[in-house]
């Protein structure tokens, strides 16, 4: 309707329709003359709380909460407003103008509708796409057959898939594990069930690659009790894992080497010392009942070879638990002994460039740190390797000391972890961490391996020579 003709007394029995329709529409109407009311419907009484007299003894601006609202309205397309009721709330309005003749005067025909509700759900849809897009935890949503509806920015990051992609997908196909679905029926299950689940599941991403899943997920249900579907917040653990399986391996191999010790230095205290020792003993009861002195003067010779024995053998263990010359002479002649020593045992060569200056002495605790990952690099190369030559580099400026190690080896993938020949290299990074430093590696099947340790120095204190 975009006129009305209405006679000069107002509703005439010919517009009775249109008075009937007027008072007992649902939505707030007024007729206006300017900005002054000339006529209100039921509708209008009812949502902004005022009777028909005092409606009609105010003008537009009164309710208005803008300034200037009826140079705002256009005529035959919405206009958004916001209204002030008689308890003082404000309602958003969309109003809806037509040109009428009412009383034989031009006037405007006002339809109301109350958008308040509808702006706050926007407002609040707007604000969850926001924190969808900014969480970073993966947000999943699927109807009640687990059909994937929601997909947020971090769900596309952590399993490699645009949300175009698994829209309307069986969520089976997307979070494909290892376990032929167990893992995922036992969730869908306890969801079903009880309407929630947390726990740890198994996927995969569209690479391929395995990644851990700490899920988050609960049922969705409209206000009759039906249910809609299903959200899961998903986050990914798989470094967390790493670190705590990590954490696991390097504490029993910590366990086992000490046993390993503890079993080589019982074994030498016996097979050495202990007969050594005993030798002695027997030795002295020679001298004991020795019947003259050149006897008495042979055992003692013979019981000097015993204790020059006993004195090496003890020399060898504390050399092995941790070498003097680190002590007295630093880390350099460390570790050309060391590689002296590695070199005799297993028919490899190894030798030791050193660069820089050797003075001020590095601190002790950066100098048993390099030479314990110097240490562990060779036991590596040793054990897995097959080397026939091994390299090791210090460098050392006024900023930063670096050590590297490499060797010709048989190498390995340097992108798999966890393996029993890497833990030690774990345990080389942890403890380049530990002193304030990174532990970089490389390696490939059949072209040996590459360790570099940088420390900086800035933070370390120089301990004098």
């Amino acid at each position: 309707m975009t006129q009305m003709e209405l006679v000069e007394a107002g509703w005439s029995d010919a517009q009775s329709d249109c008075r009937r329709v007027f008072e007992e529409n649902s939505h707030p109407m007024w007729i206006l003359e300017g900005p002054e009311v000339l006529d209100v419907n039921r509708a209008a009484l009812r949502h902004y709380g005022y009777s028909r007299d005092e409606f009609l003894a105010m003008s537009i601006d009164d309710i208005s909460a803008e300034k200037s609202a009826g140079t705002k309205r256009g005529q035959d397309r919405p206009s958004l407003g916001r209204h002030r009721r008689k308890d003082g709330s404000f309602i958003d309005v969309e109003i809806t103008s037509f040109a009428v003749t009412f009383r034989g005067r031009a006037a405007l025909l006002d339809s109301v509708l109350d958008v308040t509700y509808r702006k706050r759900t926007e407002a609040q849809a707007r604000y969850l796409d926001l924190l969808l897009a900014t969480v970073s935890d993966a947000v999943v949503a699927s109807d009640d057959d687990f059909i994937l509806t929601g997909w947020n920015a971090a769900a596309e990051s952590t399993y490699g898939r645009r949300a175009e992609e698994v829209l309307g997908q069986p969520d089976v196909l997307m979070f494909r594990t290892d376990s032929e679905g167990v893992e995922r029926t036992e969730a869908s299950k306890r969801l079903s069930e009880t309407g929630r689940f947390h726990g740890e599941l198994t996927h995969r991403r569209a690479d391929g690659k395995r990644i851990h899943i700490e899920s988050r997920a609960a049922a969705l249900f409209d206000s009759d009790g039906k249910r809609l579907g299903y959200v899961s917040v998903n986050r990914d653990i798989t470094e967390r894992r790493y670190a705590a399986d990590t954490i696991r391996a390097l504490l029993s191999d910590v366990l086992t080497a000490q046993e390993a010790e503890r079993g080589r230095i019982a074994r030498e205290l016996h097979d050495d010392t202990a007969q050594t020792l005993t030798s002695l003993l027997v030795g002295l009861r020679v001298v004991e009942e020795s019947k003259d002195l050149d006897q008495a003067l042979g055992a003692a010779s013979t019981l000097r070879g015993f204790v020059a024995a006993a004195l090496l053998g003890v020399r060898r263990m504390a050399r092995g638990l941790r070498p003097s010359v680190l002590d007295d002479l630093g880390l350099e002649e460390a570790l050309e002994r060391l590689a002296l020593d590695v070199s005799r045992a297993h028919g490899f060569l190894v030798d030791v460039h050193s660069t820089g200056p050797r003075l001020p002495r590095l601190p002790e605790g950066l100098e048993i740190a390099l030479y314990r990952m110097a240490q562990e690099a060779l036991t590596n190369s040793t054990k897995h390797a097959s080397p026939k030559a091994v390299s090791i580099l210090v460098h050392r400026n006024l900023t930063e000391v670096r050590l590297v190690v490499e060797d010709d080896g048989r190498g390995f993938d340097d992108s798999e972890v966890l393996s029993e020949s890497q833990l030690g290299l774990v345990g080389m990074r942890e403890r380049a961490h530990l002193v304030g430093g990174s532990m970089t590696l490389e390696s490939s099947p059949g072209h040996g391996t590459t360790i570099c340790i940088r420390v900086p120095l800035a933070s370390q204190k120089p301990v004098s020579s």
